[in-house]
């Protein structure tokens, strides 16, 4: 076999999205483990340089004879429906993150990947960034002291021109909290879990019914705090603040996202001397690629297994249920 046909095939429903023609098909082209083999889209023309590629519709990338995983950059209100065809079909899949709109069709999702014996991975590629891997590593391992206080925000502005925008559409799981609820989550899931004793919660709501803005304040019984603020209606802010007993680190810039700007971060002691930690850029779309292909493979497996994705939904939605 060829080194080019040892590559995981890849076909990819949906190949008009931003994340996915700016950041995860470069990705599947420049890994050494995955080739781009079939893409469809049913919201316009295939994008150059994948235009080549085009298959007819959703179903034709899902019966491509080289196709062995997908990815799916769907909306979200897409991803049980696509993701059961595609294990349906015997494919992998890469699902877009949040993994689905709801515990239960997420639940449904692995169900029917379990059941047909394929792999089901959340398209999260935060985990994959090196300097977010590093941060984290810092406060895990005690560099920080006792973590007391974790603060994250993620916030961009959707203008007023993108009112057709799927993250406006409640049937299509929008919202702030659900789109970017992940990234503010993640590293407070990473240091203490999934679930704190209590939610205070707030929310801008948009005519739509979904909410904007979502604030939010998790509480230990112990005294830990973590506040995250997704928003569609704020300036653009991605930072991450830790806070111990014996030093304090943020992470901005990009802090969610990383790439090439994602190449330090500040640590400050308790005597208020700041230092910087340098860490290599590196492309968390590309990690995330490779870390798929070899779990296709059976090489290494995923990274990111189902229990933690759906610990991580359930937190957004007690997020979602405690809002006013």
């Amino acid at each position: 076999m060829s080194e080019r046909d040892a590559r995981v095939g890849v076909g990819v429903i949906g190949a008009r999205s931003m994340v996915a023609t700016r950041a995860v098909m470069p990705a599947i082209d420049a890994s050494e483990l995955t080739r781009l083999v079939a893409v469809s889209s049913l919201g316009g023309p295939v994008p150059e340089p994948w235009d080549r590629l085009t298959a007819g519709s959703y179903d034709d990338v899902l019966g491509h004879p080289d196709v062995e995983a997908v990815y799916i950059p769907l909306p979200n209100g897409m991803h049980r429906e696509w993701v059961e065809r595609a294990a349906d079909a015997g494919k992998h899949v890469l699902c877009e993150k949040p993994i689905a709109s709801t515990v239960t069709d997420a639940e449904a999702m692995a169900a029917a990947c379990d059941a047909a014996g394929v792999l089901l991975a959340e398209a999260w590629m935060t985990p994959f960034d090196a300097r977010w891997r590093a941060a984290l590593d810092i406060a895990r391992s005690g560099g920080l002291g006792s973590v007391l206080d974790v603060d994250a925000s993620f916030t961009f502005t959707i203008g007023a021109d993108a009112h057709d925008n799927y993250r406006w559409s409640p049937e299509q799981g929008g919202g702030a909290l659900l789109d970017v609820g992940i990234y503010c989550l993640g590293p407070i899931v990473e240091l203490w879990g999934a679930d704190p004793d209590t939610i205070d919660a707030t929310a801008l709501w948009h005519a739509t019914g979904v909410d904007a803005r979502t604030e939010a304040t998790l509480s230990w019984a112990d005294g830990r705090e973590a506040r995250i603020r997704c928003s569609f209606v704020d300036p653009e802010e991605q930072r991450i603040e830790v806070v111990g007993d014996t030093a304090s680190m943020i992470v901005d810039a990009d802090a969610h996202t990383g790439g090439d700007r994602a190449t330090s971060f500040l640590v400050a002691g308790a005597d208020g001397r700041v230092s910087t930690t340098a860490v290599e850029a590196s492309d968390p779309y590309l990690g995330m690629v490779d870390a798929f292909a070899r779990a296709v493979r059976g090489d290494e497996p995923w990274p990111r297994p189902m229990t933690p994705t759906l610990d991580l939904l359930t937190l957004i939605e007690r997020i979602a249920s405690a809002r006013r």
